[in-house]
């Protein structure tokens, strides 16, 4: 292994598949979320972590790791690279993450990655929580652009996954 880990959690398979081609890029191994703690006890070496983690109704489990893990993150460069399918921009300025990390989020470095949700491969209980989110969005007076992509999306096999956007974290950890 490396100095650089690379941890993943995912629920479709976007968000691994974002970590396999950065732990590519990397030259190191991808791993899940739950290999954490015992990769980090046993591997001193380890300088940087990315936790890469999609965005679940209003959770990412990444976020949690972070701010759980902060006795063994400490001394070590953290990334978390959040996976939605939020418009980007909307994303990026809105800055969930940070909430979402508490006092981890000083020193957490924050990415946003657009994901991929195929309502064909969903589980019928999230597309019952879709369903009711968009139709809720539906009255609205105001809606942002964000809710009106979820709206003219619902139902639709949507794939935004790009991987030239995992750039900008190889620069982050050559920097």
């Amino acid at each position: 292994m490396n100095n650089t880990l690379i941890l993943y959690s995912t629920v479709y398979g976007s968000t691994q598949g974002y970590a396999e081609e950065l732990a590519r890029r990397l030259d190191t191994t991808a791993h899940t979320l739950d290999d954490a703690p015992a990769l980090l006890e046993s591997n001193p070496e380890v300088q940087t972590v990315i936790v890469l983690s999609p965005v679940f109704g209003p959770a990412v489990a990444g976020a949690t790791f972070i701010k759980d893990s902060q006795g063994l993150l400490q001394g070590r460069r953290v990334a978390l690279a959040s996976v939605g399918m939020t418009l980007t921009d909307y994303a990026r300025d809105k800055d969930s993450s940070a909430r979402l990390l508490g006092d981890a989020a000083d020193t957490t470095t924050r990415f946003y990655l657009p994901g991929r949700l195929y309502y064909s491969e969903i589980s019928r209980v999230h597309k019952g929580v879709l369903w009711s989110i968009v139709n809720m969005l539906k009255g609205k007076v105001n809606r942002n652009a964000n809710d009106n992509n979820m709206i003219d999306t619902y139902n639709t096999d949507v794939d935004r996954v790009d991987y030239a956007e995992l750039d900008a974290i190889v620069e982050w950890v050559r920097s």
